[in-house]
């Protein structure tokens, strides 16, 4: 049984008992209005913040990759220290250097180097 607008009871006939009709009001519009403005809002907030999230990881990694290459390169300074050292330490136990007999001392008042 089908309940119409209409009090009659023909049959073969429907009748619709709600109508298609969206009304929009302007109180309805302001609503619609503000909740796609929040949804946009929200939609900024969150790009804005996983973007400066993405930034401040990625000054981070750079950071520890200044340090690595800074610990880097006083590995290299101290390796070739050491390589150094064994060598003046080789070469003084094969021999091939001699120690030093005499040395000459230039006096303070007899610099070389003028004084202003």
């Amino acid at each position: 049984m089908l309940i119409t607008n209409q009090n009659t009871t023909d049959l073969g006939l429907r009748k619709r008992t709600i109508g298609r009709e969206i009304k929009i009001g302007p109180l309805s519009l302001s609503f619609v209005t503000i909740i796609v403005l929040a949804a946009l809002a929200l939609f900024y907030l969150a790009q804005s913040t996983q973007s400066a999230t993405k930034n401040y990881e990625m000054r981070e990694l750079e950071d520890q990759k200044n340090k690595l290459l800074d610990e880097g390169r006083r590995l290299e300074v101290e390796s070739v220290r050491l390589k150094s050292i064994n060598e003046i330490k080789k070469s003084t136990e094969d021999g091939s250097m001699e120690a030093n007999k005499q040395s000459y001392f230039v006096p303070e008042e007899k610099n070389l180097t003028a004084r202003r």
